[in-house]
């Protein structure tokens, strides 16, 4: 082997870790990562859902409201606090991405989903 090929190979030995190394020796199972999961339900084109969620668990806890249906497309709503205090709202979801043509609204300790034109299953949930 020539010296470039033994400096290479000298160098990819420090670069290689085992899998133990670089996630970390897990001998717990690991615990979920904060998904609340608020609605997994079947719905009708322009059916609309409410489903009830405590505001400090959004306010404290998730950034991220994410809504997927069972063939993959997905849409993502993020958590927008007001700046200026106001006792009838705290904050609103910002669509930021959506495959699903879904419209969210809060209000209160409630999240209310429309579905868009087509019948489809989703599941929604609040996650970090």
């Amino acid at each position: 082997m020539s010296h470039r090929g033994i400096m290479f190979a000298y160098n990819l030995s420090i670069c290689m870790k085992t899998s133990v190394e670089i996630l970390g020796d897990h001998s717990e199972p690991e615990q979920p990562t904060g998904l609340n999961i608020i609605l997994s339900k079947e719905l009708a084109p322009l059916e609309s859902i409410v489903a009830v969620i405590r505001f400090p668990d959004i306010k404290n806890n998730f950034r991220f409201l994410i809504i997927e249906n069972d063939k993959g497309q997905s849409a993502c709503f993020l958590w927008q606090q007001n700046i200026i205090s106001s006792p009838s709202e705290t904050g609103y979801f910002k669509e930021v991405m959506n495959d699903l043509g879904v419209t969210v609204h809060h209000s209160a300790d409630s999240i209310t989903i429309i579905n868009g034109g087509i019948k489809q299953f989703l599941n929604a949930k609040l996650d970090r």
